[in-house]
């Protein structure tokens, strides 16, 4: 894989919506499922130079990605959202590790949006620090079955950040998304 990366870009957040759907059963001697629309989830989707990190990744079938963040609205002191932050920040020493990073280090950036599990899969990138900048590597599509990223369906491809802008930015979401409440 290959750890070329663009020049520095600027980490961000803008609100996203993502559509949601419940399974229904319908009818009563011969049931059948039915996929009902129910009101979208509002989530903070990462930007890349302002814009949407998701359009960076087109499935090789033109299938948008449409995995998002656990920093979704109303989720304030949610773990998971709390401790994808943290990961990302190379902070993550708690109990959450296997909901937000695979075993090989790789943290999670965009998750499952219906359940948010990395055994359905995720956008996942080596997340690596120098002194002045912090470099997502090979970000890509990563099984959650095998961890394999090597049959990505994206293109793989890498972002450098400036260190002080980065950290700015994960952290005042951390602030912002509050403490790990207690359990």
């Amino acid at each position: 894989m290959s750890h070329v990366a663009d020049p520095l870009a600027v980490l961000g957040t803008r609100w996203a919506e993502s559509e949601c759907w419940d399974l229904k059963w319908r009818g009563f001697f011969r049931l059948r499922p039915e996929l009902v629309a129910r009101a979208p989830l509002r989530f903070l989707d990462w930007t890349i130079d302002g814009q949407p990190l998701r359009d960076r990744l087109a499935f090789a079938n033109g299938r948008a990605c449409e995995d998002i963040t656990f920093l979704s609205e109303g989720s304030y002191g949610d773990p998971f959202a709390i401790e994808s932050l943290r990961a990302l920040l190379g902070e993550n020493e708690s109990g959450f590790d296997p909901w937000v990073q695979f075993t090989d280090g790789r943290a999670g950036l965009l998750f499952c949006p219906q359940c948010g599990d990395l055994e359905c899969g995720a956008v996942s990138a080596d997340v690596r620090f120098t002194r002045d900048a912090v470099e997502w590597r090979d970000i890509a599509y990563q099984s959650g079955v095998t961890e394999d990223t090597g049959t990505s369906e994206i293109p793989v491809f890498s972002l450098r950040f400036d260190r002080a802008q980065y950290e700015t930015t994960v952290r005042g979401l951390l602030a912002e998304w509050g403490p790990l409440p207690a359990l």
